[in-house]
């Protein structure tokens, strides 16, 4: 039977907008351990350089991170946005971001109800508590500890897959000194389904549970801070920040609650649906102003204008060629914008794309690596 501390500590998580609460112990979670080691010799987590074989001894021992801890607490919180596509206007292409990154930081948001948590812990446990929260950017193996809290299981897109609630959702953390009554992990699978690992555009789901990150294509339009291979970019489609591809197709989702924090929810439809041509002509300053305080900041401007090249090679939409030979040629714009807007350009047809092409190459150093794309753009590499 959950004892009347644990049963107040949840009660008071639901209340301040969490959708679902689970209780872990707070010993080693030496799976979790081995499965980071193994994916970090095998290559799947290369460019994550953070990713090491200490962070992964750090990130499953809980006791080291808050010495003293007896129990954590994982916390869920939906973020699943109800907003449609715009219906697609000739001249106008847009891109796509990733539900999580339509609204506010989910940093900033969820560290806030996790602080006034804590307050109330302390209130109802009668006394200080040592406590230490996690949001996706410290150490803690946070989808391992909600598993056996039982949130929810692991699924094969490597997403949590919680039920009733699905994997739009944020996870949060709360390492306490408190000895509460943990949960029992969920006895659920997914089963013969493999929609995710069929549906990948890019092949990252290399097997079930298994994700090759660098051919992710959140890693591609987030994390990567050099040129996108070329083989992946023709399978990129219009995503600009993050992709959503195997969380749409997944059955959980079928039945997945809206989020009920409406900093989470997008607010607007550029929020979710970018028209890519402004992007692109964006400066920095006003890149900052418009995504301030949201996710898309962690890409910076030239990285989110790099893949805004990319969707509009991918979409072939004419109206992108003047913007798109405007970036090529500007020498004030970061260099990798212009080699993608190379790339971009060399996926149309029209005499335009192709001029634009023809100058830059003249005007450019010999050796340079924007020579070298636009070579291979001359000469219609994919």
């Amino acid at each position: 039977m959950t004892t009347p501390l644990t049963q107040d500590i949840k009660a008071a998580a639901l209340e301040l907008g969490f959708d679902r609460v689970g209780v872990s112990d707070a010993e080693p979670l030496r799976e979790a351990e081995r499965a980071i080691l193994e994916r970090i010799e095998a290559g799947h987590m290369d460019g994550l350089r953070w990713f090491t074989a200490e962070r992964a001894r750090l990130a499953t021992r809980p006791q080291e991170l808050l010495p003293g801890a007896q129990s954590i607490l994982a916390l869920s919180a939906s973020y699943l946005g109800q907003r449609e596509a715009p219906e697609v206007q000739a001249g106008e292409p847009r891109g796509r971001i990733a539900r999580y990154a339509w609204g506010r930081d989910y940093h900033d948001v969820l560290k806030e109800l996790a602080r006034e948590l804590v307050g109330r812990i302390e209130a109802i446990a009668g006394r200080p508590v040592k406590a230490r929260f996690f949001v996706d950017s410290s150490p803690l193996a946070e989808r391992a500890v909600a598993e056996r809290a039982g949130l929810g299981w692991f699924g094969k897109n490597t997403m949590l897959l919680l039920p009733g609630a699905s994997s739009w959702a944020f996870l949060c953390e709360v390492i306490l000194d408190l000895p509460l009554e943990p949960d029992r992990p969920v006895k659920k699978s997914c089963g013969a389904c493999q929609r995710c690992l069929d549906v990948c555009p890019t092949g990252a789901l290399v097997a079930p549970g298994v994700l090759d990150t660098p051919r992710c294509i959140s890693f591609l339009t987030i994390e990567l801070k050099d040129r996108i291979p070329r083989h992946l970019r023709p399978l990129m489609g219009s995503w600009v920040f993050g992709c959503d591809d195997c969380q749409e197709v997944c059955p959980v989702n079928r039945r997945a609650l809206p989020a009920r924090i409406a900093a989470l929810r997008a607010y607007d439809d550029e929020a979710a649906f970018p028209r890519l041509v402004p992007l692109l002509e964006m400066d920095d300053p006003a890149f900052r102003a418009r995504y301030r305080g949201t996710p898309v900041m962690r890409a910076k401007s030239w990285g989110l204008q790099r893949n805004a090249c990319v969707a509009l090679g991918n979409l072939g939409d004419p109206a992108a060629i003047p913007v798109l030979a405007s970036a090529l040629v500007d020498a004030s714009r970061h260099p990798l914008v212009r080699e993608h807007a190379a790339w971009a350009l060399g996926r149309f047809e029209a005499p335009r794309a192709r001029q634009a092409l023809d100058a830059a190459w003249l005007a450019v150093d010999a050796e340079s690596d924007l020579r070298h794309e636009l070579e291979l753009s001359l000469a219609g590499a994919a």
